[in-house]
């Protein structure tokens, strides 16, 4: 019995990696920079080893997540997730948001042209259109440029925290190609 789904795209089929982070910047821990930049590496890989197949590999990125194993850490629900007082929680998003950023790249029928690319969901939802399941649109790109921002106007980091974001956001500036002019 074959069941396959036809979704108009003859022979079409889209393998995708989730990583953290649509950059090549480090992660802040080794095994776990190891882990999210080695998958982004695997979609680029799979990209080029399934060339003329008709498979298109990529990855994709959510921002921060707001998991039901992130919300119990917190001390909150879905209901209530916006009384955690976590930095960057107020710009979380579900898990259906990065899930309905893999299906706008599933029913693309130009998808093979982000072959081997790692996207945000984000961008994607700059892109396709897509809302969270609250009716938000979160974009983690954007709240961190605006975190960032901020702790420069105000002199600079006073935090290991604020460090750390600054150097990774800096990194991230300066070696991403796509901030190159």
């Amino acid at each position: 019995m074959h069941n396959d789904v036809d979704i108009g795209l003859e022979g079409a089929a889209l393998v995708v990696e989730i990583t953290d982070g649509d950059h090549p910047g480090y992660r802040g821990a080794l095994y776990y920079d190891l882990a999210k930049t080695g998958a982004i590496r695997l979609a680029l890989a799979m990209a080029e080893e399934l060339i003329g197949t008709g498979v298109t590999a990529l990855a994709v990125t959510p921002g921060f997540l707001r998991s039901e194993a992130m919300l119990e850490r917190f001390g909150v629900t879905e209901a209530n997730w916006r009384d955690a007082k976590v930095q960057g929680f107020e710009a979380s998003e579900t898990p259906c948001f990065v899930g309905r950023a893999v299906a706008a790249l599933a029913a693309d029928p130009n998808v093979h042209t982000k072959a081997g690319g790692a996207y945000a969901s984000w961008t994607l939802s700059d892109e396709y259109g897509f809302i969270d399941i609250d009716g938000g649109r979160p974009h983690w790109g954007r709240y961190m440029l605006g975190y960032t921002n901020g702790i420069l106007d105000r002199g600079g980091p006073v935090t290991p925290e604020e460090k750390f974001w600054m150097v990774a956001v800096y990194w991230q500036f300066k070696h991403d190609p796509r901030f190159k002019d």
